[in-house]
């Protein structure tokens, strides 16, 4: 895949989550920089979904994604998940962040 296609594909998956607004109906606008947890504060449910579609999508081994390491069950902080980590990921073949 050509990288902008790859780049493409990040940010298509990711908006097929992209709801709009109750009180605004607007979407969330995705940019780079958008962390899935922080700023697009995805369910962590669908963010799991998001995350298998994103492995199998990209051929990325799936257990070397810590996915508590971004949505973790109690108290502690969530790390940042990045569209642009996910876009480096594609296009290294392999899971860029925490494992």
């Amino acid at each position: 895949m050509v990288t902008e296609d790859i780049e493409q594909a990040v940010f298509d998956l990711v908006e097929s989550y992209n709801g709009r607004s109750l009180f605004t109906l607007r979407r969330f606008q995705l940019r780079h920089d958008t962390d899935l947890n922080k700023d697009f504060r995805m369910d962590p449910l669908d963010a799991y979904d998001l995350m298998e579609k994103f492995a199998e999508k990209f051929d990325i081994e799936p257990s070397d994604i810590n996915f508590t390491y971004y949505f973790p069950d109690y108290g502690d902080a969530p790390k940042p998940l990045t569209i642009q980590l996910l876009i480096d990921s594609a296009k290294a073949g392999k899971w860029l962040g925490e494992k």
